[in-house]
């Protein structure tokens, strides 16, 4: 692209746009560029709007401030970033072959004129069919959205609160509403488990039974049907459940917002967000697209995937910027890494669930461990628990999903990313160097030991998921008596060997096939491997008992 002076007129004031517009400025300082925001209030990280909700972050205004405490308002960009802001105007169409957009604010409209034209307009809330347009009936998505909800919550107008959608959003609001303000919550998903896009449900359960032990109560499988508010409070149907609370907040996802696009006649793809080339150009010459509002390639199916991250918009922001700019410089695959608080377990993913692949017809595989995340005699050792999704046939790695407390499951799950996004395997995966000291990490990094288990699996050493019906199962449990007693299992038939004494006491162990359990799973492998050479049909429990006991039984405890 030529990089003589240029008018870049940029539509949409959050981060892919404001992104887009500083870079530019700081590589190409003469070029004219104004960016059109339909919104009076603008640049805040709206990923932290549920955090000023639940107390975590002390203001709704710290979310608009520089690092060093200066509001990011149009002053602010003009002086400092030297980029015009139109706020709030609203870009309302769009001529191509002119080169110009319409726009109309409260002093009146006006056209301007553009060499190239960037749509950066975002994503609004999903809603559900006929939404009721009442002050009962909440979305949570912009700036506006958190000022209701915390006044009722003050004045004690709300005290109990129904949540639709257990998404990221979701989640975050069911900890919100009652961590800092102490109000009943009930989150409603119609998928089997929370967090559906992220987790499969062995992880799922586990984020079930940790909100239900923070007091939440969980309606899983339970799509609503009606929303149906008056004056006393809300009644929100729900599969066979009716919720009878004083709010409800739907948080059902986000669709991006495309009119423009449309308008401006560049093509959408298959998941309705804006189809882009790898350069962020939308199918008409000189407009450009990215954030919220574009499709993007992931690196697992290699088709359209529409991720909207913050994370994401960023980077597609700097992107666009250098090549406006004349840079050669492109956005590629991503594999959508994405982490979520819930009170104090912290859940992260990246690639595709095994449910998302086996319903596209893809063969794939799963194994399941826990561990801990340091080492195992460290004093604040934590258990994680860990998803690995990977195809047999080729080794290739294409989902990591973890859970656990503190940052270490984020950890894990950032270098899972870097790894997926170069088309690793599970023998990349085994060999992962990591930073090693008791206080930080075990001698073997979890995720290596996920790969291990995978490895193992692919050599006929089965596993089977933490979520195994243990009623229909004949279960060589090799614990220490300690454990046993401590965690105890229930099976069709029980056996209780030690690890160690299996050898000497094979009379003992049933014929036919049997599932072997220990805490963490290291164990139940060595012994399915032992009996496979005795002929002896064997699988073991995944993630052993360590995990069984979050994902099924009541209470939260570590098992170390």
């Amino acid at each position: 692209m030529e990089t003589q002076q240029r008018r870049v007129v940029i539509v949409g004031a959050s981060a892919a746009g404001l992104r887009c517009a500083c870079r530019l400025r700081r590589l190409e300082p003469e070029w004219s560029i104004t960016v059109v925001e339909a919104n009076e209030v603008f640049s805040y990280g709206a990923c932290g709007l549920p955090y000023v909700l639940s107390g975590d972050i002390d203001e709704l205004g710290a979310l608009r401030r520089t690092p060093y405490g200066v509001d990011r308002d149009d002053e602010f960009f003009a002086s400092v970033k030297k980029v015009e802001i139109l706020s709030p105007w609203r870009a309302t169409s769009v001529n191509v072959e002119d080169k110009t957009i319409h726009i109309e604010g409260a002093d009146g409209q006006r056209d301007l004129e553009w060499d190239e034209l960037v749509i950066a307009t975002g994503a609004s809330p999903r809603r559900l069919p006929d939404p009721p347009e009442h002050p009962r009936v909440h979305t949570f998505h912009v700036w506006e959205d958190v000022k209701p909800l915390k006044i009722g919550l003050m004045q004690g107008e709300i005290d109990h609160v129904a949540v639709v959608g257990a998404g990221l959003v979701g989640v975050e609001l069911a900890e919100a509403f009652h961590s800092l303000w102490g109000a009943d919550v009930t989150l409603i998903e119609a998928a089997a488990t929370p967090l559906p896009e992220i987790l499969d449900p062995e992880l799922g359960e586990v984020v079930v039974r940790h909100l239900e032990a923070n007091e939440v109560r969980v309606l899983t499988r339970s799509p609503v049907s009606e929303i149906v508010p008056d004056d006393d409070g809300v009644t929100v149907k729900a599969g066979s459940a009716e919720v009878r609370a004083d709010a409800v907040v739907v948080a059902v996802g986000v669709v991006p917002q495309v009119d423009l696009a449309r308008e401006a006649g560049a093509k959408l793809g298959s998941s309705r967000a804006i189809q882009v080339d790898d350069r962020l150009q939308t199918s008409v010459p000189h407009v450009w697209a990215a954030g919220d509002c574009v499709e993007c390639r992931h690196v697992v199916t290699g088709g359209p995937a529409f991720i909207p991250l913050g994370s994401l918009a960023n980077r597609q922001g700097r992107v666009l910027a250098n090549v406006l700019a004349g840079r050669v410089v492109s956005f590629g695959p991503v594999a959508g890494a994405a982490a979520v608080k819930v009170f104090d377990l912290n859940v992260a993913a990246v690639g595709v669930t095994a449910g998302r692949l086996g319903a596209d017809g893809m063969g794939v595989r799963s194994v399941w461990i826990s561990a801990e995340d340091r080492a195992h005699y460290w004093p604040e050792a934590k258990l994680i628990l860990l998803h690995m999704v990977y195809d047999p046939a080729t080794r290739r790695v294409l989902g990591v999903q973890g859970v656990g407390e503190e940052g270490e499951v984020a950890k894990r799950i950032d270098v899972a990313a870097q790894l997926i996004i170069r088309g690793a395997t599970i023998d990349d995966f085994e060999s992962v160097e990591h930073a090693y000291a008791p206080p930080y990490a075990p001698a073997l990094d979890p995720l290596a030991v996920l790969a291990m288990a995978a490895a193992n699996q692919t050599e006929g050493i089965e596993m089977m998921s933490p979520l195994t019906n243990l009623a229909t199962a004949t279960v060589l449990d090799v614990r220490v008596p300690e454990e046993r007693e401590e965690r105890p299992l229930q099976a069709k038939q029980l056996v209780e060997i030690e690890a160690g004494e299996v050898a000497a006491r094979s009379a003992e162990i049933p014929d036919g096939p049997l599932l072997v359990a220990c805490a963490h799973g290291t164990r139940s492998a060595e012994i399915v491997r032992k009996l496979g050479k005795r002929d002896q049909p064997a699988r073991y429990l995944g993630g052993g008992v360590s995990w069984r006991v979050r994902a099924i039984e009541a209470g939260t405890q570590d098992e170390n």
